[in-house]
């Protein structure tokens, strides 16, 4: 088994996802940089071949990837990162950028001091 090189951050965006001729429309649930965990249709999680092109879609842009699965577990299926161009990692990256922004806690307001009379 392979094991992840990159912290995933939890998220629910759309992909599309690309067989041959066969398209499919499924859901991210973590993301890295090096790959992601997706809930997949029945067709993509029990097919033969273990690569698949798909498209994440966020709200910056589109990232052209191609998948290779590396374990599936009933509609989860965890794939790694195989190929990715430029412009597409630069989308994966303001993606994951803002994801972790967000998720830091606010930081507290200073109380203005009380004016000496």
């Amino acid at each position: 088994m392979e094991r992840r090189v990159s912290p995933r951050t939890k998220t629910s965006t759309p992909i599309a996802v690309s067989q041959g001729k066969t398209r499919h429309l499924a859901r991210c649930v973590e993301l890295s940089q090096t790959g992601l965990l997706a809930i997949m249709p029945k067709g993509i999680r029990e097919s033969a071949f273990e690569y698949v092109s798909a498209r994440l879609m966020f709200d910056t842009g589109i990232a052209h990837v191609l998948l290779r699965r590396v374990r599936h577990k009933n509609e989860l299926v965890a794939y790694l990162i195989v190929d990715i161009d430029d412009a597409s990692q630069t989308h994966l990256t303001d993606f994951l950028f803002d994801q972790l922004h967000s998720a830091l806690p606010k930081a507290p307001r200073a109380k203005p001091k009380p004016v000496a009379a």
